[in-house]
């Protein structure tokens, strides 16, 4: 039958995308209309072998406006601007380290660190101060706090003189990223770095470096947001089958 490999690979990039715990919401949105348009060719895919991206916002988020037959007509529906809600996503779907998610992401009670003298453990009163300090080793930021009490603010000012020593005489090597690349696991046929560093200029890729193969997508910059481009998939016909 015709293209039933590419029906049968849409399925199961469909089936990963919904079995990963991080593929959830708009990421699972996004990438099952990209997935579609790159598997199936719907929606089909620009004269100039670009794949459309304002068709599939618009099928993710909604049209811009309801059509005028309505009762009420010009009346927003879904987001203001499909597009730029579709490049937010890719935002803050690149590969990056986050601080944030090393500790949950979930507000937690901080307490005083400062070790005891005359009995095990730490000081353990709720933080009246506290900062993020960097690990010279990793580079990785976590909060750590002191309570009011005289001896813990001494403390918690030599930690922060002893830290910023510490950068100064061995900067942090750049941590390892611990979020983002979601949809990238499952459309590596897109080349994700050129498309994040176009949604954040100030993006630089993480030391782990490309978990996947050479894509072989390309992006086409151009005017204010990436385009993504592939030769249309050549579909073969395959004998039987289902009928």
């Amino acid at each position: 039958m015709l293209a039933a490999q590419a029906l049968c690979a849409h399925e199961r990039r469909v089936a990963a995308m919904l079995a990963d715990p991080e593929c959830v919401g708009e990421l699972l949105l996004v990438g099952l209309a990209m997935a579609r348009s790159i598997d199936l060719g719907d929606p089909e895919f620009a004269s100039n072998g670009t794949m459309p991206m304002r068709v599939i916002a618009e099928q993710v988020y909604g049209r811009h406006y309801l059509p005028s037959p309505m009762l009420l007509p010009l009346q927003p529906r879904g987001d203001a601007d499909p597009r730029r809600r579709l490049w937010d996503v890719f935002r803050q779907d690149r590969r990056r380290y986050d601080p944030d998610v090393d500790e949950g992401r979930r507000y937690r009670r901080l307490t005083c660190g400062r070790p005891m003298i005359r009995r095990e453990g730490l000081c353990d009163r709720n933080a009246s101060s506290q900062r993020r300090l960097t690990d010279p080793a990793t580079g990785r930021r976590q909060w750590v706090g002191c309570c009011s009490q005289s001896a813990c603010k001494r403390w918690f000012t030599d930690l922060l003189e002893r830290n910023r020593r510490e950068l100064a005489a061995n900067p942090p090597p750049t941590p390892a990223a611990n979020t983002g690349g979601v949809l990238e696991r499952h459309l590596p046929e897109v080349d994700w770095w050129v498309v994040w560093k176009q949604v954040d200029p100030g993006w630089c890729p993480p030391p782990e470096g490309r978990p996947f193969g050479k894509p072989t997508l390309t992006v086409i910059v151009g005017g204010d947001e990436p385009e993504m481009s592939v030769p249309r998939p050549a579909l073969t016909v395959i004998e039987g089958g289902r009928r």
